[in-house]
């Protein structure tokens, strides 16, 4: 069973872990390795101290086998944007922990007035692209060939989920 929950400090090593552990499949993320354990740490208290949403999903016996996280823009004119960001271990894929951890993120993110959630996802993810537009998310551009990986470039899709026009200001 996994518990899906808000990160806290005692996380920062499980979740450094299981970000690796998906960096270093060359596939998803930007880089093939987390960060220094120090800059993690410093990415989870700075998403605490901010009250960004960030979740992870917990189980018994491995510990952090996923996450999601949205990071709000900083200044006031993006302050109503947030960047997601998220992964599943690889042995843990296919059981739902993605999904949940989105609807639980997504939540997070609309009681803290997020309006608009912006991703990029490589273009060759498509049970990811798929479960992003499952959840609202349109296509808003492509970057062409802009990663390299070991099977050569690979296109980036440009996604967005927008809260609907009454939670906008100005409108009601």
């Amino acid at each position: 069973m996994v518990q899906v929950r808000p990160i806290t400090e005692n996380d920062i090593g499980g979740f450094h872990a299981a970000l690796d552990s998906v960096a270093r499949e060359s596939s998803f993320l930007r880089s093939d390795a987390a960060p220094p354990i120090d800059a993690v740490a410093s990415f989870v208290r700075q998403n605490i101290e901010s009250q960004n949403p960030q979740l992870v999903a917990i189980s018994e016996q491995d510990g952090v086998v996923g996450w999601c996280d949205i990071v709000r823009a900083s200044g006031r004119h993006e302050s109503h944007v947030g960047e997601l960001g998220m992964g599943v271990v690889a042995e843990w894929r296919g059981r739902g922990i993605g999904k949940q951890l989105l609807v639980d993120t997504i939540a997070a993110a609309d009681a803290c007035n997020v309006l608009r959630i912006e991703l990029s996802v490589h273009s060759d993810n498509h049970k990811a692209i798929a479960l992003y537009r499952r959840f609202g998310f349109v296509d808003e551009g492509r970057k062409l060939r802009a990663r390299m990986r070991n099977s050569g470039a690979v296109d980036i899709f440009l996604m967005a989920r927008l809260r609907p026009e009454q939670f906008w200001p100005g409108n009601t």
